[in-house]
């Protein structure tokens, strides 16, 4: 598009608001480029106080209070970050009587709204030390920014030199031409001095070509540029969102492919990045949160409020508690009614639990051997290190496979799935039938590092957000609506139109999992290669999703996380903090600091062989960073998933790589998997080892369409079940459509 169309004779409306939108991200990448000094304000907080906090308590006749030196100061700072910057002027400024600062601004503001003369306001300002013009047109805006543009060097090229870096003598015969010029395009357009402003610097600053793309729209600030990553270590995540902790060491190379949504992502190393600073997304993703809080914005700022208080009592709750707060149940109690009460509850606010001794031990170390032993006889599976494998690219071991199977398993995974509920007594989904997930499993090292991960949420990230995403089945509504108390992160029926990888993540899950989960093939006790969580579901959950909508006044000092420093974005940027497309959630102290997480990510309790460690999938879990045991930590990543179409649909698909010992679908990378390892399991191991059920959860065998329900007598029951029954029936359908018919049922007509 012709930059002369971007001029301000001739720009449209919604030329203008689509710069407008992208000037948070701008800011944002600006600030990242030049980080403040130590005890100094981000270009970010400065850029806070002189469009919000500034104009909040300054605008109008009737302003909340009266302009001091200390204000000034603020703005100066901002303008000498945020534009050219002069050395001596900020000690000019300094050098003037606070008194003195007060009474001529008071004077000059209260005379401007006589008649609202700017040039009379500016002559008054411009008596005190180091103020110019420049300088205070920038005070007069904060107190009219409707009206009163700042004298900008960007403004004055866009509006009085056709968008040409031309010199400027920053005089008050200049300003007078900025400001008929800027009230020219406020009565053409209908817009704000203010907003004038910040469309000004995006254009200068992103050049009047590049700032809209070829199909006409405005184009956006990068994501990230390779040349922006100044990490040289190697990224250790892969396999994210499926189940565990499994890493992987990426190339150094950016390759970039496409998303789903048809937009370019780059593979990059963002963790370094990730730790301090949030990535500003493209301008799509401001206008995603816009859209979610639109009407609800003071219910959802004073929840947040309401958050903050309960996060900071919680995160003492679990700070003293520790690992002792992760609730733990025997196999043989999951029948005993008191001591199930309790641990339902628990689990139901922590997210994640232990079931213990549902392997025997010894059986579990069978098992681990048995796999052992396929891997020698096997020995070009791969692997994550490549170098030293201990994150196998195995799928259909031994001791996978009747671990999946298993009658006790399979039991402890209904027990847990009965978790969950719906709303909505038609929704097709069963706990009552799991079914099998075929991961990877995990014989990591004494000494590795390889394998450790941050504090993450599976599942996606941006996803979370997207009205394409989760947004698909309203799970997160109430957060957004500013009631997180009344979000149940229970509730089935809203995940069951998810989709959860809307970007190809490598290696996102396809199948709905109620909860994550490995099971131990060694004692594994806290540090030596086990399992750190944050125990406090539903908040945790209610924070990462609202803090993209707040900032802090002010980034350090005693008050930094109370709430009173924390308010809601008038206009919303870009920033997700911690979500890149195609990436699993990340979360750090820096982007969430509320979470306390160097105090909440305790780990979980020490695990024997035969354990069975579940945590729901929005939980925040890490793994550990080093392995600093002497022998070796094995599990077997094992999710419950219950039955639904769309797990049955990808279990159709699961059950042809097993019969051909190809990779799990979710795993597909071209190589032919275990086609031709010995010792490889078949169907009649998988009856061996579960019988009916365990054929069931592999998809080998139809379910009992009759079975299940007897007996209920309210009609909502009878609504649940007639709605399992209508669920098995469409799953046999499409597991085996040569005996089963997928159609709808036609009544029988009377004669």
């Amino acid at each position: 598009m012709s930059g002369q169309t971007l001029l301000p004779g001739s720009i449209s409306l919604g030329k203008f608001r689509q710069l407008l939108d992208q000037y948070d991200s701008l800011i944002e990448t600006v600030s990242l480029a030049k980080p403040a000094k130590p005890g100094q304000r981000t270009l970010i907080e400065l850029d806070q106080f002189r469009y919000d906090d500034a104009v909040d308590r300054f605008q109008s006749r009737d302003a909340k209070s009266q302009m001091r030196l200390e204000d000034v100061k603020i703005l100066v700072d901002w303008k000498l970050r945020h534009g050219k910057f002069r050395p001596t002027l900020m000690k000019l400024v300094s050098s003037n009587d606070e008194g003195l600062v007060e009474r001529t601004i008071k004077d000059a503001i209260e005379s401007y709204w006589v008649d609202l003369d700017a040039a009379k306001a500016l002559e008054k300002i411009t008596k005190l030390r180091g103020i110019g013009p420049a300088t205070a047109s920038l005070l007069l805006s904060v107190h009219d920014p409707d009206r009163v543009v700042f004298f900008s060097d960007e403004a004055f090229y866009w509006l009085c030199c056709e968008a040409k870096r031309l010199p400027i003598k920053y005089n008050t015969k200049e300003y007078l031409e900025l400001d008929s010029a800027t009230h020219a395009l406020i009565k053409r357009l209908g817009v704000k001095a203010i907003d004038i402003e910040k469309v000004a610097y995006v254009l200068i600053k992103e050049g009047m070509s590049e700032t809209i793309s070829a199909d006409g729209k405005a184009a956006s600030v990068p994501v990230v540029k390779p040349t922006q990553v100044g990490s040289t270590k190697k990224s250790t995540k892969r396999r994210n969102s499926n189940s565990g902790d499994s890493a992987d060491k990426t190339d150094r190379q950016t390759p970039v492919r496409r998303s789903k949504h048809n937009l370019t992502v780059m593979a990059v190393d963002i963790s370094s990045l990730l730790a301090s600073d949030p990535i500003p997304l493209t301008e799509r993703f401001a206008k995603v949160k816009r859209n979610l809080i639109a009407g609800n914005e003071k219910a959802v700022a004073d929840s947040f409020c309401r958050l903050l208080g309960q996060l900071r009592k919680e995160a003492d709750r679990i700070a003293a508690a520790g690992p002792d707060i992760i609730p733990t149940l025997d196999y043989f109690d999951i029948n005993d009614p008191a001591k199930v009460a309790v641990f339902r509850d628990a689990l139901q606010k922590r997210g994640v639990a232990v079931v213990r001794k549902v392997i025997p031990s010894n059986v579990a170390l069978s098992w681990k051997e048995e796999t052992q032993e396929y891997l020698r006889h096997n020995p070009l599976t791969k692997g994550i290190p490549a170098s030293d494998p201990q994150m196998y690219e195995l799928f259909w071991s031994p001791g996978q496979v009747k671990a999946r199977a298993d009658s006790r398993v399979l039991e402890v995974q209904r027990f847990v799935m009965n978790l969950w509920y719906s709303h909505n007594e038609n929704a097709l989904v069963s706990g009552n039938h799991p079914v099998a997930y075929a991961d990877r499993m995990r014989i990591r090292k004494p000494g590795d590092t390889s394998l450790g991960s941050g504090p993450h949420m599976d599942g996606g990230s941006v996803e979370r957000w997207e009205p394409d995403g989760y947004g698909r089945g309203g799970t997160y509504a109430k957060i957004f609506q500013g009631r997180w108390e009344e979000y149940d992160p229970w509730e089935s029926s809203t995940r069951l139109g998810v989709t959860s990888d809307l970007y190809n993540g490598a290696g996102a899950c396809s199948m709905f999992r109620m909860f994550q989960g490995w099971l131990s093939l060694s004692p594994i006790a806290p540090g030596l290669g086990s399992l750190r969580a944050c125990p406090m579901l539903q908040l945790t959950t209610a924070y990462v999703l609202l803090r993209p909508f707040f900032s802090p006044r002010f980034r350090s000092g005693p008050d930094f996380l109370d709430e009173d420093n924390w308010h809601l974005h008038v206009a919303h940027n870009s920033v997700i903090q911690g979500a890149v497309p195609g990436r699993v959630q990340e979360l750090t102290e820096a982007l969430h600091p509320h979470l306390r997480l160097g105090e909440t990510m305790v780990p979980i309790p020490r695990a024997d062989p035969g354990d069975y460690v579940v945590w729901h999938p929005d939980t925040i879990h890490a793994a550990d960073a080093a392995h600093r045991g002497a022998t070796d930590a094995a599990v077997l990543y094992v999710p419950a998933c219950p039955l639904t179409q769309t797990n049955a649909l990808y279990l159709a698909r699961q059950r042809r790589a097993f019969l051909l010992g190809h990779p799990a679908p979710d795993f597909e990378s071209g190589h032919p998997g275990e086609r031709d390892y010995l010792g490889r399991p078949g169907v009649q191991d998988v009856n061996d080892a579960g019988g009916d059920d365990g054929l069931r959860s592999m998809g080998l065998l139809p379910w009992d369409e009759s079975a299940g329900g007897g007996g209920r007598k309210d009609r909502k029951k009878k609504e649940a079940v007639a709605a399992e029954k209508e669920l098995l029936r469409q799953a046999n359908g499409i597991l085996f459509p040569d005996r089963f018919d997928l159609g709808y049922r036609r009544k029988d007509k009377r004669l």
